[in-house]
This record gives C-alpha cells, structure tokens and sequence, in this order.
C-alpha cells in the first residue's frame, strides 16, 4: 500500500479576473525550520512546565510558611522575580493570545477540580512507566553484575597472544618489538608456560607453572589473599661488556689474542651468531657496512627483551673497550667488532613530543614506511653499543675459521685444523661436536645464577600440598621445570631444570586448578627462546579491536575477555527488550484509560468550552489546553513512575542482598537505570501525552460556541 500524499492548491487569476484552483501534484514537504520550531516548542514547554511546579509547590506554599521573618521574604521575592525573568524567557507568545503559564495554571485547576479522577489516571501512567523502568532496570543490572564479575575495566584494555597451531611463527623477542611498536599499544608482557614437578615432604605432584613479569600480574586483576607478589620484572640476563672477551673465550674455546693471529680478517667477516641487547643510555647509529665512515641509515635503541644477530669483523673505532681494535691481520691492519642485525629505525630531526605522536625525546623521529608501520631494516653498528646475552655456534664456523677448514670434521679429533691459506688456528675442538653429536631428548640444565625462587600459589595448590592459607607464606617447596621445545629452536628437544627451591611470597585465588606463579626470567635462564603467549595492554578499551587485527594480520591468534562481554551484551540486549515489552503492555494499558479520561472530560466540559470560545478563546488554544492536561498528567505519571521503579529495583536489590550476605557473597545490586534510558522515559511520556490528548484536543476545536451553550 502506497504512502498518503499531501497536496496544496495554488489560486491564481485567469484573464475573465475569475479566481481557479490548481491542484499542483507535488508532495508538501515540511521545512527544517518548522521541524525546529515544533521541538523549540516542546522543549521550552516541558522546561516551563518543570519550573512552574517548583514554583507553584516550593516557593508559594513552602517558603510563604517557612519564610516568615521580612529578611527572608525579601529573599523569596528576589527568587519569584528571578522565575518570573525565565518566565518570561520562555513564554514568547502573540500578542493577543493566551500566555503558556495561563494555560498551565488553568489545566492543573482542571485537574484539581476532579481530582479523583486525575490521580487514578496519572496513577496507571505511573505504574505503566514503573513496570518498564523496574523490568528494564533489572536486565540493565544483571549484565552490569555478570560482566564485573567476569572482567575488570582493566581487562577491557588487554589481550592474549598465542600462536596458531602447527604454525612455524612463534612469539619471541622480536614479536614483543613488533607488537610494541602497534600504534596504541603501552604494554607488551611475555609469558613462559612449562610444567612443574612440585616436591613437598615426599609428595610429588605435577602442575601448570607460568614465568611473568611482576607487572604483568598487577595489570591481570588477581586477588590476592596473603602475602605480596614478586617484584622482579628482568627479561633477560645481561653480560657487562669488560667480561665480554672472557665469556666468549669459556664458551667458544678461543681468545683475543688468538684471533688477533688470524691472517684472514677482512671487512664483513663472520665471527659468531649472538644474542644481545643494546645499551640503556643513549642512541646508537646504523650504518649502512661495518665502517664507521659508511653513510648512517638511521639510530635505533634499546627495546623491549633479547635481540638476535650476528657479529662481524668489520672497521676499526673509537670505544672505552678493547672492541674498537679486537683483531690485526698479517700486515698491520686493526678490525673492529660489529654486529649486524634486523633493527628499528628512527631519523635525526627536531619535534616536538607534545603535537607530533612519533617524537622520542625533542630529537627523533621515527621512520615509517607507506604502510605506516615503523621501518625495520639490517644494518651495523658497533658491538661497543651492546651487552652478550648469549652466543650459538653454526656448524663449522668457530671463530676466524672458514668453513672449507671443518669440512672434514671426521679428522678433527686435534687441536689444529688446516685453514685455506695454509695457517694454523688452535682451538678446541667444540664444532665438531655441535656438527656431530645428536641432540639428547631431555636436556638437564640449571637455573641461571639471578633466578629469585620466589612463587605466588593459588588456594588449590595449597591445598594439594596440605598448607594453610595462613601459614603458606615463607614455606618452601622443591620443583623442577620441565619446558618442550615449542619454546626453543629444536621442536625436537626438551629441557628439564634440576630441582630447586622456591619460597611461597603471596596467595592468590582460585581453587579449581593447581597452579603458581614464578618470575619471567627464572624460566628464560633455562635457555629458552620462545615463549608460549604475550599479553598486550592498550591506552583505551576501544582501540583494543584493531590492535587485534593488526596482530592478527602477522599470523597470531588473539583472545580477550572483551570477546566474553561482547557475548554477554549480546545476549542481556535481547533480555532488556523482552522486558521492556512486557513493560510496554502495562503503558498500552494506561493509555487508553488516559485517552478515556480525556474523551470523557471533553464531553463533560462542553458547555465550558463553548463559554471560552464566546470569550474569545480562539480553537487553537483550546486545542492547547486540552494537550496541556494531556501533558501535564503523562509528565507526573513518567516521573513518578521512574522513582517507582527505581525504588522497587533497590528493594528487590536489598531482598537478594540479604541472602547473598548471609552466604558470603557480599552486597548484590541487581537494579541499573542508565541516564540515557531516563531520558528516554521523558520521552515515551512526552509522546503518550501528545497521543492520547491530540485527539480530544482536535475535536474540542470543532464544538461550535453557539452549540456548546445549548448543550446539555
């Protein structure tokens, strides 16, 4: 069925002077302006109204009975002239016609005249606005219960990283830089998960252990019951630089001096894979070769965790150590150490950190690509710049030695080997055996010298072990660590720690599944170089979703607990509108008995509006009056319909209450009015005001005066 148009006729006059009408087919619109004025209206009315029963309750009655003494009636007259000010603000009207604080003061006169009558009808309004806040309120309620029982607004900010299964991507130190580096992101924190094998007077019980950092557990929401947790938020252990040479030397057999013999350095030689990390204080350049005249292509820092690359011969430098000139060849030449790696790059430039986002410290810029993402690119710098993690051979590279020199491993049983040119290095003979002996299953290592051996345990480990919470802090427990190799770079190899003895610093909840927490670099100092999740932390709970796509784009898997109040608003929205048209019944309901009071009060009140038209009441303000009652008693039924409500959802609120005290569970408020829905109750009574009251206000425009006089 097609749309009702309306049409307008256009008169004009012919050339016999005769007026004709022609009716123009075209749609009458309605103009922005009169669809402003219309809500000016409504909006200036309900205003008014508001204060005109402030004033007619509070300062009429009220104050005249408590402001008895002349400085205080003073006082009274200054506030009724500062209404009558607004007053006059707010009733604009023509000159002629009947004012809106007349029309007002003549309906609640009416009202009052049958007073019975318009108390029961403003009575089913209120209960029809009450029974839509009360049901309302409580699924509002209920979801605000169930989503901060589920999550904090903390938890709103995070999300968990993990791999994909079978995927050969890993979380590592360089996936903790890349996530860094996502714009938004503010935290990055790693976590290790390996299995503890937990012994307490004999009694051996096997458990999720999990390696974090002490913030990652104050940004996770935990409760804790007693004690503290750990302090330590060290990823990596860092070796100083003047201890350098020697632990190169323990590790790979070889020493300073024996290198400085090699005959074959040159520019770009390769010395060994390395882990490192650069120094805390200051920018270090990247150059484009391993010489310090090549052309820089940017600076980088120190970023988060262990970085990999690998450490070159390269041009000698200026340094406070022995790196600059570490090596001479045959005829003279000094070689310095370099180290070439993947790096971040930032350009040299003035900013300012406050307007310009990418600005580190007044003097970098950070260098992106089209794509906007943070340019990564390999390049040199000088090792004096950096601080040994770690150091892994490649098979059949040890030192100066070129790899046609351990071809034939099979005869490397010496200390000597045959290099290209004829020269002889000593060493001891480690690649060979990193070449030829197979990998054990389970490796047996120790925990590095700086693990603290402090745990945090949740109730249901106290309780396989038999500890009472109140005596668990400053118990000891032997344990051993267990890690696969999805944490290392052989799949094929797990490492086992030798036992050790960890001291419980704190409790937490939970009582379903053993578990305990131990700090991050305990576990990495077993070796490894994976790690089993991250958790990110983002400035603001709505810039969550696209740091997960982006992560997600880079092959990893995401989870939040914002995905689980997503659900739950989900499904509370449609609960909230079930309930509300139950509601909506009972406001359907005091509708109608509105309209009939209205209908009713216009054929009781004939006479009296055929009288106020012989008095020059013009239609349209009877029209008005009859919407002003209207008005009136949907804005008294609206307001006292949400106080209703609101009280009965506190008292429902006080009832579950009592029981859930009484079992523990503390103080449950199960009732929730948002300020938008309030307003969105003004509304809805606005709008069943104008409604029910458009038509008896119509038709009392249409009583003839003559008429209405005669009627009886």
């Amino acid at each position: 069925m097609e749309k009702p148009k309306f049409f307008y006729k256009k008169t004009f006059v012919n050339k016999d002077n005769k007026k004709d009408a022609l009716v123009i087919n075209k749609p009458l619109t309605i103009q922005t302006s009169n669809l402003r004025h219309v809500i000016w209206e409504t909006t200036t009315f309900f205003f008014l109204l508001m204060l005109y029963i402030v004033y007619r309750v509070v300062l009429i009655r009220i104050a005249r009975r408590l402001f008895s003494s002349n400085k205080l009636q003073n006082k009274r007259i200054q506030i009724m002239n500062a209404f009558d000010t607004v007053f006059r603000f707010l009733d604009k009207h023509e000159k002629g016609s009947i004012s809106r604080i007349d029309l007002i003061d003549l309906s609640i006169r009416n009202l009052q005249a049958k007073r019975t009558r318009s108390l029961v009808t403003i009575g089913g309004m209120t209960i029809g606005i009450a029974a839509i806040v009360f049901l309302v309120s409580i699924g509002y309620g209920l979801q605000q219960l169930v989503i901060a029982r589920v999550a904090s607004l903390d938890e709103l900010k995070q999300a968990d990283i993990s791999s994909q299964l079978g995927s050969k991507i890993k979380i590592n130190d360089k996936a903790l830089n890349n996530f860094k580096q996502i714009p938004n992101v503010t935290s990055v924190y790693p976590v290790i998960s390996v299995v503890g094998t937990v012994n307490y007077h004999n009694s051996v019980s096997n458990m999720a252990v999990y390696g974090v950092q002490s913030d990652y557990l104050k940004n996770a929401s935990i409760q804790l019951i007693n004690g503290k947790l750990f302090t330590n938020n060290q990823i990596a252990r860092l070796l100083p630089v003047e201890t350098r040479t020697q632990e190169q030397t323990a590790v790979l057999g070889a020493s300073t001096k024996m290198q400085q013999q090699n005959g074959n350095l040159s520019i770009g030689a390769f010395i060994q894979q390395i882990q490192f990390t650069l120094s805390p204080v200051g920018w270090v350049r990247v150059h484009k070769e391993p010489t310090a005249n090549s052309p820089v292509i940017g600076y980088t820092r120190r970023t988060e965790g262990v970085e990999e690359g690998e450490e070159l011969w390269g041009g000698q430098y200026l340094s406070n150590d022995s790196l600059g000139k570490a090596g001479k060849d045959a005829r003279g030449i000094w070689y310095g150490k370099w180290i070439k790696a993947p790096l971040l790059l930032w350009k040299k430039q003035l900013c300012n950190p406050a307007t310009q986002g990418d600005c580190e410290q007044g003097d970098y810029m950070v260098m992106r690509d089209t794509d906007g993402h943070q340019i990564q690119k390999e390049g040199y710098f000088a090792a004096s710049n950096a601080s040994l993690t770690g150091t892994s051979l490649t098979k059949g590279q040890v030192l100066g030695a070129s790899t046609n020199a351990l071809a034939d491993s099979s005869t490397q049983k010496t200390l000597g080997t045959q290099t290209s040119s004829g020269g002889t290095i000593p060493f001891i003979d480690i690649a060979s055996l990193s070449a030829q002996t197979k990998t054990p299953k389970a490796k047996i290592v120790s925990l590095g010298g700086n693990s603290q051996k402090q745990a945090v345990v949740n109730v249901a480990m106290l309780n396989i072990l038999g500890i009472k919470q109140q005596n668990a802090i400053g118990q000891t427990f032997n344990v051993s660590f267990t890690a696969t190799g999805d944490l290392l770079n052989n799949a094929s190899q797990n490492i086992q720690s030798r036992p050790a003895v960890y001291t419980i610093v704190g409790v937490i909840a939970g009582n379903k599944t053993p578990v305990f927490y131990v700090p991050f670099i305990d576990l990495r100092s077993m070796g490894l170089t994976n790690y089993s999740q991250a958790r990110v932390v983002v400035n603001h709970k709505d810039a969550l979703a696209k740091v997960r796509e982006q992560i997600a784009s880079e092959g990893f898997v995401t989870q939040s607990v914002a995905d689980t109040v997503a659900q739950i608003n989900s499904v509370f929205s449609t609960v909230t509108t079930l309930l509300a048209l139950l509601g909506f019944v009972a406001l359907a309901v005091a509708s109608l008995g509105m309209f009939n009071t209205l209908t009713v009060s216009l054929l009781e009140r004939t006479r009296e509006v055929g009288l106020m038209k012989a008095m020059g009441m013009r239609s349209e303000e009877v029209k008005e009056l009859f919407l002003t009652e209207s008005l009136i008693m949907t804005i008294f039924g609206g307001l006292s319909g949400l106080l209703l409500g609101f009280l009965a959802g506190q008292l429902l609120s006080l009832i579950l209450s009592f029981f859930s005290v009484i079992h523990g569970l503390g103080f449950v408020n199960v009732s929730y009015i948002p300020i938008l829905f309030i307003l969105i109750i003004i509304g809805i009574s606005l709008t069943v005001g104008f409604v029910t009251g458009i038509y008896p206000a119509r038709r009392a425009t249409r009583i003839s005066a003559l008429n209405a006089l005669r009627y009886e």
